[in-house]
């Protein structure tokens, strides 16, 4: 039974395996209609390509380079009127700077430089340290 059903199997799966001769040729003539088509939705997509890329570089340099200039303007006047509040403050007294809380500046271990106790990026005219809380 089992030789029966094994014979059977290798018919039906022989047959998936064997060639057959086609009638066709391997590859068919082209189509011109359909060549047509082809070339006409390749110049279409070729065409707006180009008008979008005309959009996209109008939107650049009437758009976005006045509002990078804009930005940077603003940004200049901003850190102008924080560089001249700086100033002021380096004049004053470690009193005269706001309190230190305990939760501030907190050291588990010294930096490898300096004193062990300052930053890498350490400005004595904007950080205070002050250790009397």
């Amino acid at each position: 039974m089992l030789r029966a059903i094994g014979i059977r199997q290798a018919r039906i799966v022989g047959r998936r395996f064997n060639s057959s001769v086609q009638n066709e040729p391997a590859f068919k003539k082209p189509d011109p209609a359909k060549a047509k088509e082809f070339i006409e939705h390749n110049e279409a997509v070729i065409h707006h390509s180009e008008k979008t890329s005309q959009l996209w570089k109008k939107i650049t340099y009437f758009v976005a380079f006045p509002v990078i200039a804009l930005t940077a303007v603003n940004t200049y006047l901003v850190e102008a009127e924080h560089a001249r509040h700086r100033e002021h403050t380096k004049h004053l007294s470690d009193e005269e700077w706001p309190k230190d809380y305990p939760y501030q500046n907190i050291r588990r271990k010294d930096f490898f430089w300096g004193d062990g106790d300052k930053t890498l990026f350490w400005n004595p005219d904007v950080n205070r340290h002050i250790k009397d809380y």
